[in-house]
C-alpha cells in the first residue's frame, strides 16, 4: 500500500511541476508581449508628437499665404463693386396695403372629431 501511495505522490508531484512550468512559461511569454506592446505604444506616441509638430509647421498662416501668393496668382485688389444704391430701382407701392396687414385676423380651425375605430373585443 505504501508503495502505491509513493508512486501516486510522485505522479502528482510531476504533474504539478509540469503544470507550474507551463504557467511560468505562459507568464514569461505574456510579459514579453506586454513589453513589445508598450514599446510600440511609446513609438506611436513619439510619432504623433513628430506629426503634430510637422502639422503645426505646415499650417502656419505665413507659410500658407506665401504658397497662395506663389501658386494661385490672386490679387489683393478690393472686390469689384457690383452695384450701388443709386442703381437700385425705386421702391414701388406694396401689393397689399399696410393697413390690410394690420387688420388681418387669424382664424383658428375647429378641432376635428376623432373617429372611434371598433376593434374586436372593445
Amino acid at each position: 500500500m505504501l508503495r502505491i501511495l509513493n508512486v501516486a505522490f510522485v505522479a502528482i508531484t510531476a504533474t504539478l511541476c509540469v503544470g507550474l512550468y507551463r504557467v511560468a512559461e505562459e507568464a514569461r511569454v505574456t510579459q514579453e508581449e506586454l513589453r513589445t506592446t508598450l514599446a510600440a505604444v511609446a513609438q506611436e506616441n513619439d510619432d504623433l508628437v513628430v506629426l503634430g509638430a510637422e502639422w503645426a509647421r505646415l499650417t502656419q498662416p505665413a507659410r500658407i499665404q506665401a504658397l497662395a501668393s506663389r501658386h494661385l496668382k490672386l490679387a489683393d485688389d478690393p472686390s469689384l463693386q457690383l452695384s450701388s444704391v443709386t442703381s437700385l430701382p425705386s421702391r414701388s407701392m406694396p401689393v397689399v396695403p399696410d393697413n390690410a396687414i394690420r387688420a388681418a385676423k387669424a382664424v383658428q380651425p375647429a378641432p376635428m372629431q376623432q373617429a372611434h375605430i371598433g376593434y374586436p373585443g372593445t
